[in-house]
């Protein structure tokens, strides 16, 4: 027979931990069974439940954050997405009226048969529409995770909705 332990739930970062150590629990008709009571009991007795609820729920709007962004890029390759930045930042260039440090636009120009002040304009305009989506996405991820960072109870925590204020 185990010996009795004094479960007290704490979220479900806490089941995690106790397998991160290496055992198990589970409740059966009520009554908490582990693998080893001793070594699970000084788990729960110790373990923080705000600090693990805010940790789960802050990886969850990541994660979320992460999929919204993947949503916006799909289709688009590697190899695209790395010369966007120095393709914005000659773009930018030939919009101030420079003429050198200007090869990839001037090149994408030629390619398209539109002038590079065309060619700067559509970058530039695929960039900001980019740029805003992100804005939003990192804006609202982070406020979501300041709220989190502000709750005292992992109740709270743990029951907090991110859903609202993310791009449609």
């Amino acid at each position: 027979m185990q010996p009795i332990i004094n479960y007290v739930d704490k979220g479900a970062g806490m089941a995690q931990a106790i397998r991160a150590a290496g055992h198990t629990i589970a409740i059966m008709d009520g009554v908490p069974m582990c693998s080893d009571p001793i070594a699970v009991q000084a788990i729960i007795d110790v373990f923080d439940p705000l600090v693990s609820a805010k940790s789960i729920k802050k990886k969850a709007i990541d994660a979320y954050a992460a999929a919204l962004r993947n949503v916006i890029v799909n289709g688009t390759s590697p190899a695209e997405m790395a010369a966007w930045g120095l393709k914005v930042l000659q773009a930018e260039r030939v919009q101030a009226g420079e003429t050198t440090g200007t090869e990839l636009i001037d090149a994408e120009a030629a390619v398209r048969g539109v002038t590079r002040t065309a060619m700067a304009a559509i970058v530039k305009g695929n960039s900001n529409g980019l740029t805003a989506l992100e804005t939003q996405i990192s804006g609202n991820a982070g406020k979501h995770k300041d709220i989190i960072a502000s709750m005292t109870d992992w109740h709270e925590v743990s029951a907090y909705d991110f859903s609202n204020g993310w791009p449609a």
